[in-house]
Parts: C-alpha cells; structure tokens; sequence
C-alpha cells in the first residue's frame, strides 16, 4: 500500500513543473499586459562611457577577486602535506585545514575559469556585433578582448598551479586537464562513501537545474512580451532542458537494462 503511495506521489511530482511553467506564463502574460507598462526605450546596455562598459567592469572586477582568493589560498598552505603538522583540527572531520582550503581553491578556480570564458565570449561577440556599426567605441571593444584573453591565459595558468597542489595533496586520486575522460577517471578512484555523496549531489544538481531552466524559460518568454521577441534564448533553453533530460533518462535505462 506504502509503495503505491510513494508512486502515485512520484508521478504527480513530475506533473507540477508543467504546471509550474503554465501558471508562470499567466502571471507573465497579465502582469504584462495590464499591471505593468514598461518604457520603450529602457537601456539595456549597462553603460556608463561605453556600450556594456559597466557590465565588463563587473566582471573583470569579479574575475580579478576570485583570482586575488585563489592566490591566497596557495601562499597559505605548503606545497605538500606534512602529516605530522597539518592534523584536522576537528576530531569528526578527516580533513586538514590545508586540504580543505585548497578544495575551496578548487572550487574558486573552477568558478573563475566560467567567468574569464564569459567575459572572453561577450567581449568577443560585442566586437564582431558592432564592427560594422557607426560610431560603435571600436577601440575600447579591442582592447576589452585583449585585456578577457589576458584574464583567461592568467586564470587558466593559476588554475594549472592549483591543480597541481591538488595532486601532490592527493597523488591517489589525481586530475588531469589533458585527459578527455578526467572526470570519470576521478571518480573511478573515490571510495563506496565518496561516490554516494557524488550521486546524492549530482541528483540534487539535476533537480536544481530543471527548476533553473524553468526560471530561465519563463524569465525569457516575459522578456518578449514586455520588451522585444526573443525566440533564439528560449529554442536554446528548450534544446539543452530537452538534452538535460534525456540524459537522465538515458543513463537510467542503462542502469536498469545492467
């Protein structure tokens, strides 16, 4: 009886994102249409001199912090583990200070490395955008890219500087860059209780992520009605919700089919 239940429950629990999206896009649609009368001409170009200069300074101010973090992370702890004087200080912890600063300098590395390709991308895209276009701030559009490309080269050579700190802490279980299955070839080296806590974190992660696409696609279908049609953002985030899921479902028939 208990085990119906539980299903019964599970199969409406995958009915509420429809109807989560289907409620959001009739708030949108009436907020739009009679709540809210937004400006024609509202400025998205997040500028103060320049086109887009305030957002670029954003996030090179973004980028230079976590790389200010990460570096300071490194001058602390020792290049390698000295068991006889770096002991958890916690008797329930295994962990070290120094091993669990330096997972923090992985996760800062990992974060700024997502940030230097995005604002490499932007620069990148806003300099073919408005090459062609009159009175666009060509040269301050250059030297951004150049100056996103430094930033990348930078975060990508402390990035390599960490991981190597990682190996030397870890040499049982190390990461390659360079290997093209890195991520599977680290967790086939994690231990029974490590591995659960990466299914339980990557299933939260994909619970997550549905609700994020969701957010997303609902964000952009109110971004039509009330500025512009957008439909290239929303195929986007239909084509990746659509493989998002799919991969799911494809990994659970493999395992059920094993």
């Amino acid at each position: 009886m208990a085990n119906s239940t539980t299903s019964v429950n599970s199969k409406y629990r995958w009915l509420r994102l429809p109807l989560y999206m289907a409620g959001g896009a009739v708030v949108g649609f009436l907020v739009a249409s009679i709540l809210l009368k937004a400006p024609a001409n509202l400025d998205w170009t997040f500028s103060v001199y320049y086109n887009y200069d305030l957002l670029f300074g954003v996030l090179g101010i973004l980028v230079l912090a976590l790389f200010a973090c990460n570096t300071a992370i490194l001058v602390r702890i020792p290049s390698n583990l000295n068991l006889e004087e770096d002991l958890p200080s916690d008797g329930d912890s295994l962990d070290s200070p120094a091993e669990r600063s330096l997972g923090i300098a992985m996760i800062i590395s990992n974060f700024n490395v997502i940030l230097s390709f995005t604002w490499g991308a932007l620069a990148l895209s806003l300099l073919a955008a408005t090459r062609s276009v009159t009175g666009s701030s060509e040269t301050f559009n250059l030297i951004n890219l150049i100056v996103a490309v430094i930033a990348i080269f930078m975060v990508m050579l402390l990035q390599n500087i960490t991981l190597k700190r990682y190996n030397n802490y870890f040499p049982d279980r190390t990461l390659d860059l360079n290997s093209r299955n890195m991520h599977q070839e680290h967790f086939d080296k994690l231990d029974e209780g490590e591995k659960w806590t990466v299914y339980r974190a990557a299933y939260r992660s994909f619970r997550n992520i549905n609700v994020l696409l969701s957010a997303g696609m609902v964000s952009m279908v109110l971004y039509s009605i009330l500025f512009t049609f957008a439909p290239f953002p929303i195929v986007v985030l239909s084509v990746i919700w659509i493989a998002h899921i799919g991969i799911y479902y494809r990994e659970v028939y493999r395992r059920n089919k094993s």
